[in-house]
């Protein structure tokens, strides 16, 4: 039952970080040939990039969050990771939040059964959407820091979904992790 609760705990605390992350989110909803620049709202910018990583702060805050976009097998652009950093407590299992966001554009629209991650050869596991909208599907959950050094040693993540009109054929997206530990020690804890 304690643990239960530190669960409960963990997604309750962070349901405020999600709308910052969901508005971030939309913010960066773009299509795959705009700039950089038209992905940010106006309160946000740039700070550093990272390889393919992008360091995402509010204006005149210390509020960052570490953004790449999965490529498709045809190297464009299919997905949106969030990465976000989280301070520690007693309650707070997670070190970090992900927030993966596949949008429709990316002609995946039926894809209820969630997603599979794998970093490299390591044994993958599922993950539900949290939600789906208009806009597309979001899976967020927290990795420890077990999962931060599978991130830190890996060469790629691979997120895979199975579009239910065509359940034969795999969707697949790669996350390139080069330059993820530098970024990661760049993002804030929130």
């Amino acid at each position: 039952m304690l643990k239960i609760n530190k669960i409960l705990n963990f997604f309750k605390k962070i349901s405020t970080i999600s709308f910052f992350l969901y508005f971030i989110m939309v913010s960066l909803l773009i299509s795959q040939t705009d700039e950089n620049n038209s992905i940010l709202d106006s309160n946000e910018e740039i700070r550093a990039e990272f390889g393919n990583w992008y360091q995402v702060c509010e204006k005149n805050k210390n509020q960052c969050v570490a953004v790449q976009f999965a490529l498709n097998v045809e190297g464009k652009r299919a997905a949106r990771l969030v990465f976000e950093r989280l301070k520690q407590n007693g309650e707070t299992l997670a070190d970090s939040l992900m927030t993966i966001f596949i949008p429709f554009e990316s002609n995946i629209p039926l894809i209820p059964n969630g997603i599979t991650l794998s970093i490299d050869s390591n044994e993958p596991f599922k993950e539900q959407f949290l939600f789906c909208d208009q806009l597309g599907c979001t899976s967020q959950f927290g990795l420890t820091k077990q999962g931060i050094k599978l991130m830190h040693d890996g060469a790629n993540l691979t997120i895979s979904m199975i579009d239910i009109r065509t359940p034969n054929e795999i969707y697949i997206v790669d996350i390139d992790l080069d330059n993820f530990k530098s970024i990661y020690n760049e993002i804030s804890l929130n």
